[in-house]
């Protein structure tokens, strides 16, 4: 014969304050995420439908990659200079000095 578990709904439904933090953490952070999400699609439409043709379209998405094209090889030049620098020997911030 089996016999069922007695537990009560009331103590199954109930969770610890931990769990209920966490899960309204959770929930605050998803929420976040979607609003950015949403500012950021309404954003662009807004963008989109200011053009009065596909050309515009494009000027606006050309502009977008020659700026990101820009700046991420302004940034890569820079971390490229650095590497460099410290391969050869010239970067020497903190931590351990040779003893003579």
């Amino acid at each position: 014969m089996t016999t069922m578990s007695k537990t009560s709904t009331l103590s199954d439904a109930m969770r610890s304050d931990g769990e209920f933090a966490l899960a309204r953490s959770n929930s605050q952070a998803l929420a976040k995420a979607a609003e950015a999400w949403f500012a950021a699609s309404a954003e662009c439409q807004r963008e989109m439908l200011g053009c009065r043709n596909l050309a515009d379209v494009a000027a606006i998405q050309s502009r977008w990659l020659e700026e990101t094209l820009r700046d991420y090889n302004f940034e890569m030049t820079k971390l490229m200079g650095i590497y460099t620098k410290s391969a050869n020997g010239g970067s020497r911030t903190g931590g351990c000095t040779p003893h003579v």
